[in-house]
């Protein structure tokens, strides 16, 4: 039996929401998932569906305001829809929240090191491998801002 990996399960998204989305866009190929950030340094993710509502890919991004920095932390994407634009799109929603400032990946994979220097010469960001990160974020993984906040409520994206 196939593990249940739909966006009310993992995502917490409301059966009723989900169902709302599925019946405004019958024909979409694809969902976006957007879980935006607790603080504005926090971790943003995105979830990706395909149309048997399975998660197929997923971005995991922070920016900095303050430093005009922005770290691709995770893209990952199934090996059946790889090579179709799918990445490209994930790498644009993240520049949105940063289009100028200066992105940095974390290790890349044989396939980001092919990934990362097209999608450098199409958006001019450099996306640095093991790039320098900002003070600002990872606070919490440090234990300096212990505060415990509610996660933001996940949004449905339609332009990515």
């Amino acid at each position: 039996m196939p593990r249940d990996r739909s966006p009310i399960r993992v995502q917490r998204v409301s059966r009723l929401r989900w169902w709302w989305t599925r019946i405004t866009t019958p024909h979409a190929p694809l969902r976006f998932v957007y879980h935006p950030p607790t603080r504005p340094t926090d971790l943003r993710e995105i979830y990706v569906y395909d149309p048997d509502d399975y998660d197929i890919a997923r971005l995991v991004w922070q920016v900095c305001d303050e430093c005009r920095h922005g770290s691709i932390n995770k893209i990952s994407i199934d090996q059946e829809w790889q090579r179709r634009g799918l990445g490209r799109r994930l790498i644009h929603r993240a520049l949105r929240d940063g289009p100028t400032y200066a992105w940095a990946t974390s290790g890349q994979s044989p396939e980001a090191r092919k990934f990362f220097p097209i999608m450098s010469a199409e958006t001019g960001a450099a996306f640095t491998a093991h790039g320098p990160s900002c003070p600002h974020t990872g606070l919490d993984r440090r234990g300096l801002a212990a505060e415990r906040l509610p996660p933001p409520r996940a949004v449905i994206e339609h332009d990515i």
